[in-house]
This record gives C-alpha cells, structure tokens and sequence, in this order.
C-alpha cells in the first residue's frame, strides 16, 4: 500500500517537472519566447506582482526598457512597449483594442463610468461628457476654478502668518485642498470640505490616493485565482467603513445638486453637471437605454452620473495635485527656469486679478513648463495594456503581435526613454516651445515629441485634460504672487539625501510633502 508520504513525494515532483516543462515552453516555444525581457518575467506572473505591490513597478520597466529597447515581455503573456508609433497603433486602431480585463477596477456601483465601460456604453457616455469638457464649457465653469485660485493664495497668507510656520509651507497639501474643493464643485455642485477656508485640515486627498493603491493591488492579485479571493475579502473588510462613508457623502453632494437641477434652482450655475441635466436618463438602469444616438439625443442615468462623477472627483484631485507639486519641486531645482517662468508671468500680468483661466491660455513657458513636469513624471506612471482578440492581425514596431496577448504602452517609460529625449533625467521645458521662441533649442530636434502623449490618444483619450485649466492659473498665480525658495538643506519635501520624485507609485504617486518658502511680493496684492 502506497504511505501518504509516497503520495505526497510523487505529487511534489509532478509539480516540479509541470513548472519546469512549463517554464522551457515560455522561454523557448511560446508565441513570445522571440521577445526580449528578463527569463524570470517571462516564465511567471510574480515578478511583476511584486513591484506593483511594492510600488515601483514605474521605476522597474524604464530600467527594463533601457536594458532591453523598445519591446519588452514583462509577463507570460504581456508586452510593454515604447515605441511612438503604439500610440496610434494600440489606441486608434481599427477594430478598436478592448482594455485587458485584468487591468479594469469595476464599478462601485454597477453602474459604469469612462473608465470601465466599452463598447457602444463607452461611446454613449463619452458623447453626453463631452458637453462638459468643451471649450465653451470651460468658459462657463472658468468663474469657479478661478474663485479657489484666489482662495488658495490667501490659504498661503494664513498659513505665514501661524509663528509656527516658520515661514515656510507644504505646496503639496494646499494644492490638494484647492485640486479636491474645485472639483467637488465642479463635479458634486459642491466643495466638500471647504479645505481652504480659514485653517482647516481634511484628510480626502489622502483617503482618495488610499483607494487607488488599494485597487491597483486588488487588480494585481485577481491575476491568482484563488488567491485573490481570500485576500480581496480581507482588504474589502479593512476599507469597507471608509468605502461606505465616502460613498455616502458624495453621493449626497450629487443628490443635492441634481434636486436643485429639477426644481429649477442653481440654472444660472455652470459646472461639469450642467450640461448633463437635459441628459438624464429617467430610467436607473443603463440596460434601457440605446447605446446608440437616438434621434441626436443621447441619455445617462443618475448611476452613470454619480460613477462618472467619482471618477472625476478621485482623477482631477490627484492628477491636479501631482502636476503642480512636480512642476514647483523641479523649478525650485533648476532656478533659471523659474527665473524664466517668472519673468513671463510677471511681465504679462500687472495685477494679480489679471490672472484668469481665459489669460492663462497663451503662454508658451508656462505651458512648457508643465508639459516637461508631465514627462519627467507622469502622475499616473501605468500601462495601459490592451488585449489583442483572437482573429486580429496587429503589428507593432514593425513586429506581429500574436492573438490573445496582452500590450501597451507604459506612460512613464516611454516619456522617459534615454532613445526617443535629450537628456531625459533633466528638467528642460525649452524642449516643448515652440520652434520660433527665443528660448527654444536647436538640440531639442532630436526629441521625438511623438511619444508625448500624456492624455493618451484615441476615442478613449482622457476628456479631462481640459482641467489642466486649474494648473496653469494655479502655477501662474503663485509664480506672480510669490518668490519660492526652498528651506534649508535637507529639509523634509526639497533637497537632502533623498531625492523627492523618487516616491512610490501605483494608479497614482503617492502624495509627499513639498515644504517651500513663499516670499510674499511686494507688488502682489492682498
């Protein structure tokens, strides 16, 4: 009679010839064993799972990529890429590319928003936003991105004036607090907390990038089944109190606001629910309403509202707020660019009031600016994987992609990537002016600005870049208003041992400190 030992013996080595069979098939006779990438990544999904746990799978795929060029197997079945052509041929290509289901948060409440829908849902949904994302509805929102602008200078003010202070203040916090009141507002019909009133101090901007660390782990481990059962369960039970909490107030917040819509009140208001309330679907549920335009009417119901709004709320908040604290921490590094932004700033502006999201639209450096802090660190430094259907014939770089795999461009690599930029580690918004501008460089021709697609591209392009609006007024305000200098050497958020941008990332990076010295102007009014 075979012992429960011998049992146990010859299932342990039966598992052992399967992992090593399996690991030769992957290296040398699967669809992608002709890739290039580390042995490790390509034979099991851990390697990979680890550094998006761990937070720095942003920093692990550039170095990959400068290992080994612009296709890289990072998965049994996945490829990253940065080649500048991808962008077309990935995300505008005909059919159009599906997401990888693996890489999709579901939706909080049954209910999709751009994020997670496709197909004709994406399309219905899409064409309803784009009313709130136009030009003409930025125009219309422009007085409420430009009443927290002011709100947040004078947030500056109070905070120099507490002795504690010692003069200087956390950038990083009080861009939070004006990103998060301004598109509550703009979103919700609402600020939430009001987090540059007086003194006060609320912990949203923290809660929010918590809920994007905790998806982007649960979407890393629904990769091992069964495993990612047991333990989604476990991280579920340690957010739910929080979950249900946020949930409950935003979706107050929406409530109010629509009930004002229907009673007539707030019509003379313009935010992004604007142009929705004529959209509103009176069915709850997507199911009955065509995908498709009906008419040259297009509907969204109340859950596709509140998921939609959520999803601006989480993205505009941390978007916002990385952009600006980036762009402030990398100016106060290189001193001549802030001397240059400062001087197109202040020679274009007499007084602070001049400064609106309208006169802020034309302004080459300080468009530069951003654009570069966008490229040294994208606030979202992810894939964007697709997955190639069976039946499709897909070719990337001049190379098949075989059916059923997984690929897509990596937003921080390829913005980074020493082959496609000069100088990629240093910070030069020169490179993004245009050629005629005195400061431009003849160098930056060997850039290939092709691979600069920071919002994406194609019909699932990110609609909100036109909340940039909030960045540059912001920017330019406190460029206008105040001379920043950083605190001493090696003080917490600038300088020291540790350099600032190096921080963990996944959805989105991880908010820190950025202590700065706000010298008040004396031309600047109060």
């Amino acid at each position: 009679m075979i012992s429960f030992m011998n049992l146990l013996g010859v299932a342990g080595g039966a598992y052992v010839a399967y992992s090593i069979l399996s690991a030769i098939y992957l290296l040398c006779f699967h669809r992608l064993a002709g890739y290039p990438g580390p042995k490790l990544w390509a034979v099991s999904r851990i390697p990979w799972a680890y550094h998006v746990l761990k937070g720095d799978l942003w920093q692990t795929l550039l170095e990959l990529h400068e290992v080994y060029g612009l296709m890289v197997r990072i998965a049994p079945d996945e490829l990253t890429t940065t080649s500048p052509g991808a962008w077309k041929e990935l995300y505008a290509s005909r059919p159009l590319l599906l997401k990888d289901p693996y890489s999709q948060t579901s939706a909080l409440n049954g209910s999709h928003s751009l994020f997670t829908a496709e197909g004709d849902t994406h399309k219905r949904i899409r064409a309803v936003l784009n009313h709130s994302f136009s030009d003409k509805a930025l125009r219309g929102q422009a007085a409420i991105v430009e009443k927290y602008a002011d709100r947040f200078l004078a947030r500056i003010r109070r905070e120099l004036a507490i002795p504690q202070s010692q003069g200087a203040v956390d950038l990083t916090k009080l861009y939070g607090y004006a990103a998060f009141d301004t598109i509550t507002d703009l979103s919700l019909g609402e600020p939430l907390c009001d987090g540059l009133e007086g003194l006060n101090e609320h912990g949203w901007v923290k809660n929010y990038f918590f809920h994007a660390k905790f998806s982007a782990i649960r979407t890393a481990l629904s990769r091992f089944s069964p495993l990612d059962k047991v333990l989604g369960l476990v991280l579920l039970s340690m957010t739910r109190k929080a979950r249900q909490r946020n949930w409950k107030v935003i979706t107050g917040a929406l409530n109010r606001r629509l009930a004002k819509a229907k009673h007539g009140k707030n019509a003379e208001r313009d935010d992004l629910l604007s142009p929705l309330i004529d959209r509103l679907s009176s069915s709850s549920s997507s199911s009955n309403i065509p995908n498709k335009r009906t008419a040259g009417n297009t509907l969204i119901t109340p859950g596709e509202t509140l998921s939609n709004g959520i999803a601006f709320v989480i993205a505009g908040t941390q978007l916002n707020t990385n952009v600006l604290s980036t762009a402030t921490y990398l100016l106060l590094r290189y001193r001549e660019k802030w001397d240059r932004l400062a001087d197109e700033v202040r020679t274009r502006f007499a007084v602070a009031e001049d400064i609106t999201v309208q006169t802020t639209q034309d302004m080459p450096y300080l468009d530069a600016t951003i654009n570069e802090a966008l490229r040294i660190r994208h606030p979202t430094p992810i894939n964007l994987p697709r997955s190639v259907p069976r039946g499709v014939s897909l070719v990337v770089n001049g190379q098949p992609i075989p059916e059923n795999v997984v690929i897509g461009i990596n937003l921080q690599s390829i913005q980074n990537d020493s082959s496609l930029w000069v100088e990629p580690r240093e910070f030069h918004p020169e490179r993004f002016l245009p050629a005629t501008h005195p400061l431009y460089e003849n160098r930056f021709d060997a850039d290939i600005k092709d691979a600069f697609m920071p919002f994406s591209t194609g019909p699932r392009n990110c609609v909100g870049n036109k909340l940039f609006a909030q960045v540059r007024l912001l920017m330019a305000k406190a460029v206008w208003s105040f001379d920043l200098e950083q605190p001493e050497a090696g003080a917490k958020g600038l300088g020291g041992e540790i350099d600032w941008l190096q921080q963990r990332a996944w959805f989105a990076f991880e908010p820190q400190p950025l202590l700065v010295k706000p010298i008040a102007r004396s031309v600047a009014n109060s």
